[in-house]
């Protein structure tokens, strides 16, 4: 998959659409608020082509503050994914 592809943009998209998912199922704490809010402020980045470094560094932060469990872990391997596709992007 070339970087810059639709092919690519669609994977990009994907991702994003799971850590939305997952952020969703997320409970009412702050934490949780924390996370919902970086992953909208992550996918306004991807929209405008901006700079996520910062965003996914203020989620992989704000997602260590949830309560450990298997929802935590689907987060950070999806954020882990994230990081790599866009490292990958033009």
């Amino acid at each position: 998959m070339e970087p810059g592809s639709p092919e690519s943009t669609d994977a990009l998209k994907q991702l994003y659409a799971t850590l939305q998912r997952y952020a969703g199922w997320l409970d009412r704490e702050r934490a949780s608020v924390m996370v919902r809010a970086d992953v909208q402020a992550l996918g306004a980045a991807i929209e405008t082509c901006t700079d996520p470094s910062p965003l996914l560094q203020s989620l992989d932060t704000n997602i260590a503050r949830l309560p450990s469990g298997e929802l935590r872990k689907m987060l950070r391997v999806a954020a882990s994914h994230m990081r790599r596709a866009l490292a990958e992007a033009p």
